[in-house]
């Protein structure tokens, strides 16, 4: 019983670790910028920006669990840094299908929904980039967990944070060469430095 309790007690302990790293040091958007283009589609539909973020935290987590099963094969392939992007791909796509698999069962009216999210979750580079971070590392179970949570779940958080500026960006006291898209660039911008100091990184000089 204590061997169960501190193996369950070491898997919870990577898969928080895991996604408190993903969603403040390796925030897929306010770090890397993954997935920028995809939060700009996603916040001018408010109402699915929780529903989006979902989805595409179920899908980051199921294909990190993929890929920690596939890892080892894959590490036995001569030059596999050459072909693990493409068979991570696979496996994105596979979580994909048993998605849409999933979702036809569901009610009409929340399929209508569900469905659409499904497509552009599944294939975002927030999922192959989360994936891509921790090729080849020795990773548990739980840290795979834990990296997949962590960047869904900070995606979505960097997404909010953009949608509760997004309309003000586009006010007339902005100058008209920098309003919309301009603006909100120097806005990731300035949350990135304020990620990038909140997790403790010190200035070089």
């Amino acid at each position: 019983m204590n061997d169960f309790a501190n193996a369950a007690g070491t898997f919870l302990a990577d898969c928080f670790a895991m996604s408190l790293v993903m969603l403040l040091v390796e925030n897929m958007i306010f770090s890397r910028a993954l997935g920028t283009s995809t939060a700009l589609v996603i916040i001018r539909k408010k109402n699915s920006l929780l529903l989006f973020g979902s989805i595409l935290t179920v899908v980051t987590v199921l294909s990190g669990i993929a890929t920690y099963l596939l890892e080892p094969v894959v590490k036995e392939i001569p030059n596999a840094q050459y072909y693990r992007p493409l068979i991570y791909v696979a496996a994105i796509s596979v979580v994909y299908l048993l998605a849409l698999v999933v979702c036809g069962y569901f009610p009409e009216r929340l399929k209508s929904k569900v469905k659409p999210m499904i497509h552009i979750s599944a294939f975002n580079c927030v999922v192959l980039g989360t994936l891509l971070l921790v090729a080849g590392e020795q990773m548990t179970l739980g840290s795979s967990i834990g990296f997949g949570l962590g960047a869904g779940v900070g995606f979505t958080l960097a997404t909010f944070f953009i949608s509760v500026a997004y309309d003000y960006l586009y006010s007339a006291a902005i100058p008209k060469a920098f309003r919309g898209f301009p603006v909100l660039l120097i806005y990731i911008g300035l949350l990135s430095l304020a990620f990038y100091g909140l997790v403790g990184h010190q200035l070089p000089y």
